[in-house]
């Protein structure tokens, strides 16, 4: 019997160490991306199964092998934790469209500059009059579709004064500022988000205009790599609007 909870607990814990090394693999290059999200959902079923295996295993040691039982815990707890990851993964993929380009302007996007020389496999251009993936839509209409309140923004604030607000909250979300520019009454910042765990990056790029005594914000978020962005583009702009009006309301 405690030979049968060791293995077990060994399936346990290797099955939440693979999910868990399928992001840092692909960040420190041992694989690609598409690996990585393929080792992460090969593992869902199996981590289910040895996460069920191992909380059964825990009420058994509780009478039988009580020395085993905190094992079994955290074997059950490692796994069913580690599941969560793919079984949430592919809930977003069918809960988003398959795009992976934001922006607050259909007809005249931001433009990503500084981002565009650097390694992505998605281009820097905006195509939002080709079809969405998986869809009769397209990537504009998807995203209009899908996340409706994800328009400009014109905030009681001068250029000058509305780019100081805007790259603090930049850096408040950890993102890296990569170029800044002005033309007239237009300035332009664009920074880049690194995820922690697959070490995807997104371009983010802020343009402003003014209106006056006011300035229009647009916002633009696309992904380097990858077909769908689980929503991560359209959320991270939400964050950053929500954010700057905060800071106006203070």
């Amino acid at each position: 019997m405690k030979a049968i909870m060791f293995i077990v607990a060994t399936l346990a814990i290797g099955a939440a160490a693979v999910i868990a090394i399928a992001g840092p693999g692909t960040r420190l290059g041992f694989w690609d991306y598409g690996t990585g999200l393929t080792i992460m959902r090969s593992m869902k079923l199996p981590a289910i199964a040895v996460a069920g295996l191992a909380f059964v295993s825990f009420f058994i040691a509780l009478f039988k092998a009580r020395g085993l039982a905190a094992l079994m815990f955290v074997a059950a707890a490692a796994a069913g934790g580690a599941a969560i990851v793919p079984v949430k993964f592919e809930q977003l993929v069918d809960a988003n469209p398959f795009i992976h380009d934001i922006t607050t302007d259909f007809d005249n996007p931001p433009q990503i500059v500084a981002g565009s020389a650097l390694p992505r496999k998605n281009p820097a251009e905006y195509a939002g009059k080709e079809m969405a993936p998986h869809s009769d839509l397209t990537i504009a209409e998807a995203q209009k579709k899908a996340f409706p309140d994800i328009r400009p923004t014109v905030v009681n604030l001068r250029v000058e004064k509305a780019v100081k607000h805007v790259r603090t909250i930049l850096e408040e979300m950890n993102m890296d500022i990569l170029q800044e520019g002005s033309s007239g009454a237009r300035s332009t910042i664009e920074a880049a988000y690194t995820s922690m765990w697959f070490g995807f990056t997104d371009d983010f790029v802020v343009r402003l205009i003014s209106e006056g005594e006011r300035t229009r914000v647009d916002v633009r978020s696309k992904s380097r790599v990858g077909v769908s962005d689980l929503g991560a583009n359209a959320h991270r702009i939400s964050d950053f609007f929500s954010k700057l009006q905060a800071r106006l309301a203070s």
